[in-house]
């Protein structure tokens, strides 16, 4: 059985953990909410992208998936629409519908904006042993699996 001074101190410690995550995943998602160096996707545009990467939409499922406002989403799939990264194909389920998806310059705009946020994070791991770098891979997936069993 835990004393009552050792659930204090685990308490104090799970608060210690709980603010650093927060710390940490507000720093990384605002780098990657940045625009990078060499980067030709507006960071808005690139979440709709990377949402659209396993296949096409109707705009109210983007809209859902990224977290988004429908009228948001509307707004930015014209944007990109006119930029050539995605177009509106009919959906196959409804005649009346249509379904967003990537084409070929999105995918490459995509792919390149997904690699310089990857090196980013690399670089930041650089100087990290091989045991260190599979702790937390390790305790990452543990964590995520952990979060997203309490918000299904």
């Amino acid at each position: 059985m835990q004393s009552t001074s050792d659930a204090t101190l685990a308490a104090a410690s799970a608060t210690q953990v709980v603010d650093s995550l927060l710390s940490t995943t507000m720093t990384i998602g605002r780098l990657m909410r940045q625009r990078l160096a060499g980067d030709q996707l507006e960071p808005a545009t690139y979440w709709v992208l990377k949402n659209l990467a396993a296949g096409a939409l109707r705009v109210t499922a983007l809209a859902s998936s990224t977290q988004l406002d429908t009228s948001t989403v509307s707004r930015h799939v014209t944007q990109l629409e006119q930029s050539g990264l995605v177009e509106r194909t009919q959906d196959p389920d409804d005649g009346r519908a249509q379904r967003v998806g990537l084409t070929e310059e999105g995918r490459t705009q995509l792919a390149a904006s997904t690699a310089r946020r990857r090196e980013v994070l690399t670089d930041s791991l650089d100087d990290w042993d091989t045991a260190d770098l599979a702790d937390l891979e390790r305790l990452l997936g543990r964590f995520v699996a952990s979060v997203e069993s309490r918000t299904r």
